[in-house]
């Protein structure tokens, strides 16, 4: 033990730096692994918040598309190229996004970038790359009701980008089915003859009601004629079947919110107008104002197949000559007026049905039917809704 204890060939310092390099190895080695997975994770989390923002992104635009779609109407106004820099009615709101993701990875210089595109390039129909789609119209040309929309992000490094293809759903308004309801209807011919074909063939015949009291007095035109006219007593044979009902309760027969969906889908259609049109054909054409008028002697407007609707806002609207009007005349009467809304006169004509809002005035009168009652007009009124991803066209096309 003495010998040991003064030997001095240093064996115990070798093992010891040799067992030191070896935990020291172990240890860096430790270290490497650990810092690789961390700098892993860092990737896989800003990775993570691209395709976060990018989803975001994608979402607020297909919001913007439900508010509204982009129909022919868009061509002069078609959907901007959005990204952080834009503040634009169409696009998704910068400040937004950015108060979704309030992380280090979103802090410094986080990007993105959306595109509204039409799928009415060849081969893209249902299928996209940039190559088919970049140049197509950013409005819905095709009028099918499908857009693509494309959406990218990138957060430190790291770019993420979605695809979808959006449809926009149709909505069918839930209107009266009547051939018609005003606040006063006066019939100018005194004839023997039916002036307000109610049933014209359909399943069910359509109502014919007025706000007003005939009752009283008996000298004002409520229901076609004054009480104390002789003409008073040839309204059953001008009504047919006489469906009648007066004193219509109803404060108003369409919603301010059905009106407002009419109007927007109109605004997509490139069919609504400030005032009076050349031409009332469409399916859904809103006037806001003006005394607008349609007298032609070979004037069919729309199919009785294919109807339309013609909402006014405020103002009249008149139809004379042969002109025929197939679908619904819609008055709102926004400015509260209390005189003649809509005038058929001549050979003129409505295939379908006239709802006047208030206490305007329906006047008829001709030498033939002027209302005919299509129910299937009614039916046909479908305006624009919410936009929703088709299934399975959502995906990423490109990461990095």
């Amino acid at each position: 033990m003495t010998r040991l204890r003064s030997e001095e060939g240093g064996w115990a310092l070798v093992t010891a730096i040799i067992l030191m390099t070896v935990m020291m190895g172990v240890g860096l080695s430790t270290f490497a692994y650990v810092d690789t997975q961390g700098q892993e994770s860092r990737k896989q989390r800003t990775r993570e918040t691209a395709f976060n923002y990018a989803e975001a992104a994608l979402n607020a635009q297909i919001f913007k598309l439900s508010l509204g779609w982009p129909g022919l109407g868009a061509a002069a106004d078609q959907f901007p190229a959005c990204d952080q820099t834009v503040v634009h009615p169409r696009c998704p709101a910068p400040t937004t996004l950015a108060a979704l993701f309030p992380s280090p990875d979103t802090a410094t210089g986080t990007t993105y970038a959306t595109r509204v595109r039409d799928n009415n390039s060849p081969g893209a129909p249902n299928f996209y790359s940039d190559a088919l789609v970049a140049a197509a119209p950013a409005y819905d040309a095709n009028g099918d009701g499908k857009m693509w929309v494309r959406a990218e992000a990138q957060a430190i490094g790291k770019k993420r980008t979605l695809i979808a293809l959006v449809n926009v759903e149709e909505v069918a308004e839930i209107i009266p089915r009547a051939a018609l309801i005003s606040g006063r209807l006066e019939i100018t011919n005194a004839g023997n003859k039916v002036m307000i074909d109610a049933g014209n063939g359909s399943a069910s015949s359509g109502l014919v009601a007025v706000r007003c009291d005939p009752a009283a007095p008996a000298s004002a035109t409520c229901l076609g004629h004054a009480r104390n006219s002789s003409a008073w007593s040839k309204l059953d044979a001008q009504i047919s079947p006489n469906i009648t009902s007066t004193s219509y309760t109803a404060e108003r027969a369409i919603s301010i919110e059905t009106l407002e969906r009419l109007r927007s889908t109109a605004k997509s259609n490139g069919t609504w107008y400030a005032s009076c049109p050349s031409s009332f054909a469409g399916r859904i054409v809103f006037i806001e104002s003006g005394n607008c008028n349609v007298d032609s002697n070979s004037n069919n407007i729309n199919t009785v197949t294919n109807p339309g609707m013609l909402v006014m806002g405020s103002g009249t609207i008149s139809l004379g000559g042969n002109a025929t009007y197939n679908g619904v005349v819609y008055h709102a009467n926004l400015g509260g007026q209390t005189g003649t809304c809509v005038d058929l006169g001549g050979n003129s004509a409505i295939t379908g049905g006239i709802i006047v809002e208030g206490n305007c005035l329906t006047r008829i009168g001709s030498d033939k039917s002027n209302l005919r009652y299509n129910e299937a007009a009614f039916n046909a009124i479908r305006t624009f809704g919410t936009a929703g991803i088709i299934q399975n066209t959502w995906r990423e096309i490109k990461s990095t």
